[in-house]
C-alpha cells in the first residue's frame, strides 16, 4: 500500500519528530503507523526523527497525539513531542492555551514568550505506578525512590518513577564519562524485569538549582539529545532526594535546556522550546 503525507518536522532541544496531522479524520491505521515510524525515522534513506506523531481528534481537547516510535512501538507520552505539538497547535488554531490528549491522559500546555509550559501532572513514586513497567516484587505502596540496578559495572544505586513514561534515575559524578548506550542496551535486554522497556537517565548535580543529564531512551534504543519526561523525572528525584535546593530545576541535556517545577502535591511543569525546522511531502510504502 502507498500513502501519500503532507508532513511537519518540529525539535524540541534536538529531539525531533515527524508529525503528520490527521485532525480531519484518520489516514492511516496503527498497523501502518509502526511500519511509518520504522521506515520513516531512518536518518540515512529517510526523513530522520526520533518518532513520529499522528495527531488526531479528540473530544473535548484541542487534539489527541499518538506517538510512534522507530522500534515500531506507540509511546505512552512524550514531553518534547507534546511542546512541539503544542507549537504546531498554536500556530494552527492561533491559541496561547491548549489541551492535548495523550496515552497518559490530558495534559495542559501554556505558551510563555517563545516557549512551552506543560503540566505534566503528579510524578508517581510508588510500586503500583510502576506494575507494568517493573516486575519486581513488593507492596502497591512501596516507594520506588530506592531501587537497586545490577549492570556489568556494578551495582547502581537508583530510583524509578512514572512520569508519564517509566525512567529510571541514577546520580553520577560526571555525566560525560558514563557509558549511556551500554547500561541503557544492558537494562532493557533483562525483558524478565522490563517487560515493556524501560528509559534510564543519568544525573549530574550541576549546581544548587541545575542538573545535567543524559538519556538512553526505550522505543528509540538510543542515547537522545533531550528527553522531557526523562528531564521530568530526573528534576523531581533531585529535588525529593535534596540533590538540589527547592525551585526551579535548570535541566540540561545535550541538546539544551529545560526548566522543571514541582509543587507541594509532587505536580510537575516543564517548560522548553519546540520549533519546526520544515515541512514536505513525502510518499511511503506500509
Amino acid at each position: 500500500m502507498r500513502l501519500q503525507l503532507d508532513f511537519s518536522k518540529y525539535q524540541g532541544c534536538g529531539n525531533d519528530f515527524i508529525i503528520v496531522d490527521e485532525l480531519k479524520g484518520r489516514k492511516t491505521t496503527n498497523v501502518a503507523r509502526s511500519k511509518l515510524a520504522k521506515s520513516l525515522t531512518d536518518r540515512h534513506f529517510k526523513v530522520g526523527a526520533d518518532g513520529i506523531i499522528f495527531l488526531e481528534r479528540g473530544k473535548g481537547v484541542d487534539g489527541s497525539m499518538r506517538l510512534f516510535e522507530p522500534a515500531g512501538n506507540e509511546a505512552d507520552m512524550c514531553g518534547n513531542g507534546i511542546r512541539c505539538v503544542a507549537s504546531y497547535l498554536a500556530n494552527k488554531l492561533g491559541k496561547s492555551e491548549l489541551d492535548i490528549l495523550t496515552r497518559d491522559g490530558v495534559k495542559h500546555i501554556e505558551r510563555v514568550g517563545e516557549q512551552y509550559r506543560v503540566d505534566m501532572g503528579i510524578v508517581r513514586t510508588q510500586r503500583r505506578d510502576l506494575k507494568a513497567y517493573v516486575t519486581d516484587n513488593g507492596n502497591a505502596s512501596d516507594s520506588m525512590l530506592r531501587f537497586p540496578l545490577r549492570t556489568l559495572a556494578g551495582k547502581l544505586n537508583a530510583s524509578i518513577v512514572n512520569s508519564g513514561e517509566p525512567h529510571i534515575v541514577i546520580r553520577v559524578r560526571d555525566v560525560d564519562a558514563i557509558d549511556a548506550t551500554t547500561i541503557g542496551e544492558e537494562t532493557n535486554a533483562d525483558t524478565k524485569r522490563f517487560p515493556n522497556g524501560v528509559n534510564l537517565n543519568f544525573v549530574e548535580v550541576a549546581g544548587p538549582h541545575e542538573i545535567r543529564i543524559r538519556t538512553y531512551e526505550r522505543g528509540v534504543y538510543d542515547e537522545t539529545l533531550a528527553c522531557g519526561t526523562g528531564a521530568t523525572a530526573s528534576a523531581a528525584v533531585a529535588l525529593m532526594l535534596k540533590w538540589v535546593k527547592p525551585g526551579t530545576v535548570k535541566v540540561r541535556p545535550p541538546g539544551g535546556t529545560i526548566k522543571v517545577e514541582l509543587d507541594k502535591e509532587g505536580r510537575a511543569f516543564m517548560t522548553g522550546p519546540a520549533m519546526c525546522e520544515f515541512q514536505g511531502k513525502l510518499v511511503a510504502d506500509v
